[in-house]
């Protein structure tokens, strides 16, 4: 999760203050692994691929994109599949709240994240 986290410009710190204030679940499906902690394989960093490319050079994006802690299957095979549908046919209401309004910009405005957001959207 570390390196994750550098390649979204997260601390340490902001990624436990994000799976703390998802509650150690899943900010979609609300599963969670057997051992709550930012270790686990079972985490993975959702951001909205709209906000900023990543460079080649640096393989890293703003941070302010981040939008929480997912499942794989949740990353992987939820908001990835969903975001590809016609806005018409995107109807999960839970899908919908969790990209309308992430926890990751929730805790952002709350300020209990430490990367600074700079030019980029929230």
């Amino acid at each position: 999760m570390a390196r994750q986290g550098r390649r979204y410009n997260l601390t340490a710190g902001d990624v436990r203050a994000l799976l703390e204030f998802q509650g150690g679940v899943c900010a979609l499906c609300g599963g969670k692994p057997d051992r709550w902690d930012t270790s686990s394989s079972y985490w993975h960093i959702d951001h909205d691929h709209q906000c900023c490319t990543p460079s080649d050079a640096a393989w890293s994006i703003c941070g302010g994109c981040v939008r929480g802690l997912l499942c794989i299957g949740c990353n992987a095979r939820g908001v990835a599949w969903y975001e590809l549908l016609p806005l018409d046919r995107r109807d999960w209401g839970r899908m919908n709240d969790y990209l309308t309004n992430p926890p990751g910009r929730r805790l952002r405005l709350a300020g209990g994240l430490q990367f600074l957001l700079g030019g980029h959207r929230a």
